[in-house]
């Protein structure tokens, strides 16, 4: 039977070494489906007649490498009619800061930004791997880290985006939870704070797990420190935008430049709407059907024993990811952090033979790489 991430005993970690080498089936399968992912989307450019390299380095991932090569270096600017100009402090801090780290090394902007995205996604499977594992038995967590990889908003993982950073980050938050290590909780989730705003659903399943904890006397100081720690890394950026906007609100406020702000889900619902009922591009229908079993999926997580903290992070993230105002086809890459989703499904697929399992999860990779290779060289979205 599952196991509560907040029962009274607490596991001993395996040994570092050890833990990889459980672990390297898993990240082997990842490195697979995004070789296969990666695969489609170079044919789909070079059908394109187009280099994927364009690809690789656009959309968001242009603003990623600006900050890792310029720091926060754009001045705020408010046009004729009030709004915000597109600035690069909506991008959180931390991936850059690991891109520019290994420029310090000379490697350059763009490949730095993919090896952090790589090795990121390795730790991210080796830690739902390990989360899976310690819940249901190592085949439902092998079967988490692949469903996760190859995923409908998949295709980030292999750009030059912050998704990969922030699972991992997610990932092992919640196995030092698990392990009651509150302090190392707490410093995972101030590290996702600085990553994505999305992180603030990491805040909340700490903070919950720390404060029964604490109710329940277990741990001492610690459960006290590592939810106190968890926040201040979101908070303390949103702080620094504030101080160089001169708004308390300064980061959402940049936002508008995007015409993306929090409006409980009305822009999701009218294009699931119109993605089934009118004549519009194949996309949106696509998109709508994705979102549309996401939420099944989140309904089928509530019917399913799941950690505390674990049901609290998905139900948020999924909340957060459906009600932007703006972007429709990015709703499965905002999805993607959403492990939890997962889960269901690796219950019900560990019981399939291997067999079977090798045809439906290379098909599952090529159909995301599909999709998302789709939005980048025919809709000319991104993704």
């Amino acid at each position: 039977m599952p196991q509560s991430t907040l029962d009274d005993t607490v596991e001993r970690p395996s040994p570092l070494p050890t833990a990889v080498r459980k672990a390297l089936p898993s990240i082997g399968l990842y490195l697979l489906f995004q070789l296969v992912s990666f695969g489609v989307l170079w044919l789909m450019s070079w059908k394109a007649d187009v280099s994927p390299g364009r690809f690789v380095e656009g959309f968001d991932a242009n603003w990623f490498l600006s900050v890792a090569q310029n720091g926060y270096d754009q001045p705020v600017v408010i046009g004729a009619d009030g709004a915000p100009g597109e600035n690069s402090m909506v991008f959180f801090p931390f991936y850059p800061g690991l891109v520019a780290i290994l420029t310090l090394v000379g490697i350059p902007a763009l490949p730095a930004g993919l090896v952090v995205s790589l090795l990121a996604g390795c730790a991210a499977a080796c830690g739902l791997f390990v989360l899976g594992r310690d819940f249901a038995g190592p085949r439902v967590g092998l079967l988490m880290a692949v469903l996760w990889s190859v995923g409908p908003g998949s295709a980030a993982l292999h750009l030059a985006y912050s998704e990969s950073v922030l699972m991992a980050l997610v990932a092992w938050t919640l196995v030092a939870v698990a392990r009651r290590q509150w302090l190392l909780a707490g410093a995972l989730t101030l590290l996702a704070g600085l990553t994505r705003a999305s992180a603030g659903a990491l805040v909340a399943a700490v903070g919950v797990a720390a404060l029964v904890a604490v109710f329940r006397r277990r741990d001492g100081w610690r459960p006290w420190a590592g939810g106190l720690l968890a926040p201040l890394g979101l908070l303390g950026y949103l702080a620094y935008v504030w101080i160089r906007t001169g708004r308390p609100d300064g980061w959402f406020w940049l936002q508008n430049a995007w015409q993306m702000h929090f409006d409980f889900g009305r822009f999701t619902l009218a294009q699931i709407g119109e993605g089934l009922t009118v004549d519009r591009a194949g996309w949106v229908t696509v998109t709508a059907l994705i979102v549309l079993v996401a939420v099944a999926l989140q309904l089928w997580t509530w019917a399913t024993r799941l950690p505390l903290p674990w049901q609290i992070y998905g139900t948020l993230t999924v909340v957060i990811a459906l009600c932007s105002s703006n972007y429709f086809q990015s709703r499965a890459r905002f999805l993607l952090p959403a492990f939890v989703l997962t889960v269901p499904l690796a219950l019900v697929l560990a019981k399939l033979p291997n067999r079977v399992l090798a045809v439906l999860l290379p098909a599952a990779a090529v159909l995301s790489g599909w999709y998302g290779a789709y939005l980048m060289t025919i809709a000319h979205l991104a993704p």
